[in-house]
């Protein structure tokens, strides 16, 4: 199980409660009015993505529970897998009175903080109903897996990934705080490919977002464990583990302490640790910044009561899902949308290895 205090070390969002579960599907009756002049919806970026896969056919039915309504909310989806024309379309004609809600993956958050030249939105403004958070971890081969710090400087690492900007983006600078160099491989967007392709030596890293998402994932992760591909660190900060798959795994601050200690006080680490909090994003829920508080108070109830549904309870116990609602959802957007300083320093990177990467 992953631990909460790992993830909440990470999003600086102080220490945490986890939330108290229920297994009836009733909700209270006690709600909010819903100020006039429009009706709820919800907006899902990203109809490709595993988030939208995951959460659209839930989270409809269970807001509308908590809002009070006889059915579920009305949908409106935007075609793509990294939800960026979603939430473009959200900032654009939603952002007026707070009746639509927007449901995003993470890579919508990481491709702010690349400064993706599509982007037309500022989610660091967006006021957050719920993030769900999962822990993803990085697995390697055994040799990197018995010192990372001890390899020759500057050594090529072949990394999975979905796209060079995608979710995978903290292993591959993860990679470099280690002294080593990231050679992104593209086009391996599912913990499947990416295993498949680690067993086939085209890659010598992966990196797993949802490690207790599914069995079949946790059963992956542990049969690569066992063929000699064990689990190196997660995305995390802390120096407690993770126990996943009958392997303790470090965290990412833990294994840099021990490996490369000097990458600890880097800029480019200060720069990762937003970015492997936007990448641990499963589902990031929010509203505009123009809302109205009463509005805002009423989403807000709503969300609290949704959680209480017993298929939004299916998605999140025993997942090694967080969920994160109120004043830890508003500090932990606040953290990984990150300061000036980690931003430039993610870009100014970025700008250095994007073009070596794309003659590869």
């Amino acid at each position: 199980m992953i631990p909460r205090r790992s993830l909440l070390a990470l999003l600086a969002a102080g220490a945490a409660m986890p939330l108290r579960g229920t297994h009836a599907s009733e909700l209270p009756q006690e709600r909010l009015p819903m100020p006039s002049g429009g009706t709820p919806g919800l907006l899902v970026a990203g109809n490709q993505s595993a988030m939208a896969d995951r959460w659209g056919p839930v989270l409809p039915g269970a807001l509308a529970q908590g809002l009070g309504l006889p059915a579920p909310l009305p949908v409106r989806s935007t075609v793509g897998q990294d939800g960026v024309t979603g939430a473009n379309l959200f900032d654009t004609q939603f952002a007026t009175d707070g009746m639509m809600a927007l449901a995003a993956p993470g890579s919508v958050l990481v491709s702010a903080l690349c400064g993706d030249p599509r982007i037309h939105f500022d989610s660091s403004r967006w006021l957050p109903l719920m993030l769900c958070m999962t822990a993803p971890v990085v697995i390697g081969r055994a040799q990197l897996h018995r010192s990372l710090g001890n390899f020759m400087r500057d050594r090529p690492v072949r990394i999975a990934v979905s796209t060079l900007t995608g979710l995978e983006l903290p292993t591959v600078v993860a990679m470099t705080l280690f002294g080593l160099r990231p050679i992104p491989v593209t086009g391996l967007a599912t913990p499947e490919a990416a295993a498949a392709a680690l067993r086939d030596n085209q890659v010598d890293v992966i990196q797993i977002n949802d490690p207790l998402g599914t069995p079949e994932t946790t059963a992956l992760i542990r049969t690569l464990g066992q063929a000699g591909f064990p689990a190196l660190f997660s995305l995390t900060t802390g120096s407690g583990s993770l126990r996943l798959a009958d392997q303790d795994i470090m965290s990412m601050e833990a294994r840099l302490a021990q490996d490369a200690r000097s990458g600890l006080t880097s800029l480019l680490y200060a720069a990762w640790k937003p970015l492997a909090g936007a990448a641990a994003v499963d589902l990031a829920l929010v509203l505009p910044m123009l809302t109205q508080p009463a509005t805002l108070a009423r989403w807000r109830a709503a969300t609290t009561l949704a959680l209480q549904d017993n298929a939004m309870q299916a998605l999140t116990h025993g997942t090694g899902r967080t969920m994160l609602t109120g004043a830890e959802a508003t500090a932990a957007l606040h953290t990984i949308s990150g300061d000036t300083s980690s931003i430039m320093t993610l870009r100014r990177w970025l700008a250095s290895k994007l073009p070596v990467w794309r003659l590869d």
